[in-house]
């Protein structure tokens, strides 16, 4: 899986209660039919949104380190490897994505606003752009050899030039070989062959080009892909994330204005009655809030949490420990321009700003959303800061805190304090489930994002890992109400298959692990429907329904939890 290295229960009809309660949650969908399905946990943030150059070399490459390189992009040449990073980032640069404040004018229909590109229209501009990159490429090697005496630098970009050209070209070397420099028309042949006939480099740059894109297209696009597989979204949830702090870069789109897009584009959504409704996750840093409380940085991230969840209409609050903090009981170390620009170790001012942000959702029955799987990590040993056993803490403080943790079910990462147990037992997922059998009434839940592993035709691995499944559901969850589907889309489109992901996870539950149709319904939607602020009078339907109102839209388009009406009702 890339990006890591990147259930049973009727359903109740009340229609007969319908006299001033109207219900959008539907029974299981019949057979033949599209299935009603939440994407609980999926990404629509583009090149703007993201410090692009940082986040690919520290966490997705790591800085480079070869063998990352190698797996990720399944090229043996290092000297190639590091020029196809330089093109990606050519290829992600910030000037090729609208910024959020961009894409608010086109949404509100500002005369002179940036045009809108498909996906298609994305592709083509992104294969343009690195033919362009290869002609540079070209001029640069050929600059080099003219000089009398080039340095041992020079001579070794030449090299990797030269390399990463022959590369690209394929079969057509000799143009290298000319006299005369690379044509744009060469290079876009050899551009537009690298874009479709070279596996996993392909699906890369074809991906990459997605983050050049409007968010709303990127929506649009996600809603078709989903349809296409023959399910029904009733709702998406977004998440937005916040890295500038640790990885030192600031976006061209800062998070306040990420927020503010993404309730225009929630309003966009909610005035097509057939397509599902959009309420996300607003990013949260402690160390953002920190640096503010002492006069290091301008922006308060509590206080940008509690506008969108205020007043842009955001369902809950999205966390990334692999950053490099911990939910609870934070420690070093930390990057060393982080304390030079503090001035202090910040663990303690971390803690006291995530006890703020917990007490601030429990106040406005908000959720929080979390990454929950040993994996994109800015620093060393950093991924294991998101580790439930750091999280115990918090469920217990904040029992009423709804709290679920992503990438459920690999099974293979070890928990704190469980170094004498085998695998499963000693996993993340293990601590989690143990915790929730024995806090039954507290709303914990996993969910089963990214899981690329769906995708794995390996009939021992999935063997394996739907055992493990069955166990823990039996263990810990017998009623299955505790596991959630998202897609983690943007980031599962590098994913060969993704264009089948929904499918597959469907028929994962329901072949490999044996769930039934009505389990799988509690999975693909009902689970989500408890997890999220949906609830019949609760603060959090009615924070998300002031927002509907203010906007002139129709409160009714939201999904609404059956089981919460007879709470309504009786309460």
């Amino acid at each position: 899986m890339r990006r890591r290295e990147f259930l049973r229960h009727t359903t109740l009809s009340f229609a007969v209660l319908s006299g001033g309660c109207r219900t959008t949650d539907p029974a299981p969908s019949p057979p033949g039919s599209a299935r009603s399905i939440i994407d609980a946990h999926c990404h629509v943030f583009n090149a703007s949104d993201l410090p692009a150059a940082r986040f690919l070399r520290q966490v997705v490459i790591r800085d480079f380190p070869e063998q990352s390189a190698m797996r990720t992009f399944e090229i043996r040449d290092p000297d190639v490897t590091d020029r196809f990073i330089e093109l990606i980032l050519t290829l992600l640069g910030v000037d090729k994505a609208p910024t959020a404040h961009e894409e608010i004018a086109f949404l509100r229909g500002v005369p002179g606003s940036r045009a809108r590109r498909e996906p298609t229209d994305a592709r083509e501009a992104a294969i343009a752009d690195t033919a362009n990159f290869l002609i540079k490429l070209d001029r640069r090697r050929r600059n080099i050899a003219t000089m009398t005496v080039p340095t041992a630098r020079q001579k070794k970009r030449a090299t990797s030039d030269e390399k990463f050209l022959a590369y690209m070209l394929g079969s057509r070397t000799e143009i290298m070989r000319s006299n005369a420099e690379m044509s744009f028309t060469d290079a876009r042949v050899a551009s537009r062959e690298a874009f479709t006939s070279r596996g996993a480099i392909s699906r890369y740059l074809n991906w990459f080009s997605l983050f050049r894109l409007y968010r709303h297209v990127l929506v649009e696009k996600l809603i078709a892909d989903t349809n296409r597989q023959g399910f029904k979204l009733l709702m998406l949830a977004p998440a937005l994330v916040d890295y500038d702090e640790w990885l030192y870069e600031d976006v061209k789109s800062p998070l306040g204005q990420q927020a503010e897009v993404m309730s225009e584009i929630s309003v966009r959504c909610a005035k097509q009655k057939d397509g599902p409704v959009l309420h996300g996750y607003i990013g949260f840093d402690p160390l953002r809030e920190v640096a503010f409380d002492n006069n290091k940085g301008k922006v308060s991230s509590l206080k940008t949490v509690e506008r969108a969840l205020n007043e842009f209409g955001f369902a809950g609050v999205k966390l990334y420990p692999p950053m490099g903090f911990r939910p609870s009981g934070n420690r070093g170390p930390y990057p060393k321009r982080s304390l030079d620009m503090l001035g202090f170790d910040p663990s303690a001012q971390m803690d006291e700003a995530l006890r703020k942000l917990y007490a601030l959702c429990v106040n406005l029955d908000a959720p929080v959303l979390a990454h929950g799987y040993s994996s994109n990590e800015s620093g060393d040993g950093y991924a294991k800061r998101g580790d439930p056993y750091y999280w115990l803490p918090v469920f217990e403080g904040f029992p009423k805190l709804r709290v679920c943790l992503a990438h459920f079910g690999r099974f293979d990462t070890l928990s704190r304090g469980r170094e004498n147990l085998p695998f499963p037992q000693r996993s993340w997922e293990w601590a989690l489930g143990e915790y929730i059998k024995g806090h039954p009434k507290q709303k914990i839940y996993a969910d089963i994002s990214y899981f690329s592993e769906a995708l794995n035709d390996d009939a021992a691995l999935r063997k394996s890992l739907a055992a493990n499944f069955r166990l823990w559901t039996d263990l810990f969850d017998p009623g299955v109400d505790r596991l959630i589907f998202g897609t983690d889309w943007l980031m599962l489109g590098q994913e060969k298959g993704y264009e089948h992901y929904v499918d597959s996870v469907k028929t994962f539950l329901n072949k490999d692990c044996s769930f039934t149709e009505e389990v799988c319904d509690k999975i693909f939607r009902r689970n989500a429907l408890n997890f999220l602020p949906l609830q019949q009078r609760s603060i959090g339907r009615e924070r998300l329904e002031s927002w509907y109102v203010r906007n002139g839209l129709e409160p009714k388009r939201l999904p609404l939890t059956q089981e919460s009406i007879f709470a309504g009702l009786f309460r």
